[in-house]
């Protein structure tokens, strides 16, 4: 999941890695309260990406749901992947 927008450029921010970004989303309020759900992110496509921007994403997705209260239920490229 690629995110792009004036306060939060994530291909620009990629470079400095997943806990630099969080550092940066939670700095300019990005942060969502998600307590109490749970999170499917199913067909992430890596289509365009290096294997090491794929997983670094990845973490970056894990560390702000974590840090928003939610639980993360997947994180996949499939998009068939099925949920609890």
């Amino acid at each position: 999941m690629m995110n792009e927008s004036a306060s939060f450029n994530m291909p620009a921010l990629l470079p400095s890695g997943p806990e630099k970004m969080i550092d940066r989303a939670r700095a300019n309020g990005l942060i969502v309260p998600l307590d109490a759900y749970k999170v499917y992110v199913i067909g992430a496509s890596p289509a365009g990406l290096t294997p090491q921007v794929w997983n670094a994403l990845r973490t970056f997705w894990i560390l702000y749901f974590r840090e928003a209260g939610a639980e993360l239920g997947a994180y996949s490229a499939e998009c068939s992947v099925e949920r609890e």
